[in-house]
C-alpha cells in the first residue's frame, strides 16, 4: 500500500464557530455578501423550444454558491507562524489576482476576512469562500500544517494555490457532480488509504465519494488537472486509472474562476422605478449583473430585459437577496425575461445572466408600475 499523502484535510474546525452569530446561516451570509450566490439555471424540455408558440412548462435549478462580491478587497492576516513562511505563502496567493477579480490584501492588525494559522500541524485545510464569515472573527479559516522553511516550492505552491482555490468559493474536483462515476475508485483500498491519514470511513465516504449536488454549486464538466483535485494513485483505480498532484492552475481553473469573478462587472447598479431603461452589456461569458431597487408603496410592477440577447431575469426580495421571488426565461420581447408582480414594499434585486453561459450580448433593463 503507497503511503498516504499529505493533503487538504476534511477537518474544518470552526467552519461553524458556536461563537459566530448563530442567526446567519452559510447560505444567508453568502447571498449577503453576493446577490447571484444564489442563481436560477432555466431548465426545459425539448417539446417547450418556443416563446411564443404555446404554453411554456418552465422549471428551473437553483444554484448555491458561496463566491465573494466580484472586485472585492480581502483582507488577509496571519495568526501565527514563522515570518519566512508567511512570506511564501502571501506570495502564492497573490497569484489568484491575476485569475480572478480580487485583491488579496495582507494586513498585520485589525479585522481580516481570511485569517491563516499553522498550529494545527499535519493538517491544511480551508473554509469555502464566504463560510470564513461564520468563523469567529479571532479563529483561523485557513491551516497550514507542514508548511516549513526547507519545505520545496513545488509544495507550497500545490498547496497554497489549491488552499485559496477553496477561501475564493472553489470545491474539490472529484467532488463536482460532473466527476460522478468519472474515477473507477477501488473502495476498500481507498479507505484503507485514507485511514493512514486518520479518516474514518464517513470521513472518506463525504470527502472522496460523495459529490456535491447539482444544485449545490456551479461547476464545468470534470477536470482531473484542475489545482482543486486530489491526487488519485493507481493502487486506488479498478483497472489502469491514476492522476497525479497537480501543482499549476488549469486552463479549465483559470476559466471558471475569470467568469466567476469577471474583471468587467459592473457591479450592484441602481434602478428607478418609473425611469430610463438602463443599457448594459454581458460581456463575458457567464457574467451576471445585479440590480437594486426599492418599492415605497404597494403595487404591480413590470420588471423587464429588452435588446438582442436571451436573457434569463430573476427578482429576489422582499428585503432579503437570499430569497428567490420570482424567474423569468422568455416572456418578455424576443428571448428577453419579464416579470409581473405585485410588490410590498421593501427592498428588491434583480439579476440577469445570459441563457448559455459562454455567451455575450446587450440589453436594457427597467422597472414600471403597472398601469
Amino acid at each position: 500500500m503507497p503511503r498516504s499523502p499529505k493533503i487538504c484535510s476534511p477537518y474544518l474546525p470552526g467552519l461553524v464557530s458556536r461563537e459566530a452569530p448563530a442567526a446567519r446561516s452559510s447560505d444567508q451570509v453568502a447571498t449577503d455578501e453576493r446577490i447571484d450566490n444564489i442563481r436560477v439555471l432555466p431548465l426545459r424540455s425539448p417539446s417547450h423550444v418556443s416563446s411564443h408558440g404555446g404554453a411554456i412548462s418552465q422549471r428551473a435549478a437553483v444554484e448555491r454558491m458561496k463566491l465573494w462580491e466580484n472586485g472585492r478587497h480581502l483582507r488577509v492576516k496571519f495568526l501565527d507562524g514563522i515570518p519566512e513562511v508567511q512570506s511564501k505563502v502571501a506570495a502564492i496567493a497573490k497569484e489568484w489576482e491575476a485569475v480572478a477579480n480580487l485583491t488579496l490584501d495582507f494586513v498585520t492588525s485589525g479585522p481580516a476576512e481570511i485569517r491563516i494559522s499553522f498550529a494545527e500541524q499535519g493538517f491544511c485545510w480551508s473554509t469555502v469562500g464566504t463560510d470564513a464569515l461564520t468563523v469567529a472573527a479571532d479563529a483561523a479559516t485557513m491551516n497550514y500544517g507542514w508548511l516549513e522553511p526547507t519545505t520545496s516550492l513545488r509544495e507550497y505552491q500545490r498547496v497554497v494555490r489549491h488552499e485559496f482555490g477553496h477561501a475564493l468559493g472553489m470545491i474539490h474536483e472529484h467532488q463536482n457532480p460532473a466527476a460522478l462515476g468519472q474515477i473507477p475508485w477501488d473502495k476498500e483500498k481507498v479507505y484503507a488509504y485514507y485511514a493512514q491519514q486518520g479518516w474514518s470511513r464517513d470521513d472518506t465516504d463525504s470527502n472522496i465519494f460523495q459529490v456535491y449536488s447539482e444544485d449545490s454549486t456551479n461547476h464545468t464538466t470534470f477536470d482531473p488537472t484542475s489545482i482543486m483535485e486530489y491526487a488519485i494513485p493507481d493502487a486506488l483505480t479498478v483497472g489502469s486509472y491514476s492522476i497525479g498532484w497537480n501543482t499549476t492552475f488549469s486552463p479549465t481553473d483559470i476559466e471558471f474562476m475569470r467568469r466567476q469573478y469577471p474583471k468587467a462587472s459592473p457591479g450592484l447598479l441602481e434602478l428607478t422605478i418609473g425611469g430610463a431603461r438602463t443599457n448594459a452589456d454581458l460581456s463575458t461569458g457567464g457574467e451576471i449583473d445585479t440590480y437594486h431597487f426599492e418599492v415605497a408603496a404597494a403595487a404591480t410592477h413590470i420588471m423587464s430585459t429588452e435588446g438582442p440577447s436571451d436573457t434569463v431575469l430573476t427578482l429576489h426580495g422582499p428585503n432579503d437577496p437570499g430569497a428567490v421571488l420570482a424567474w423569468d426565461d422568455d416572456h418578455g420581447k424576443g428571448l428577453n425575461g419579464r416579470i409581473v408582480r405585485k410588490l410590498s414594499p421593501g427592498s428588491y434585486w434583480l439579476s440577469v445572466r445570459h441563457k448559455n453561459p459562454a455567451a455575450t450580448g446587450s440589453y436594457t433593463i427597467g422597472v414600471k408600475k403597472q398601469g
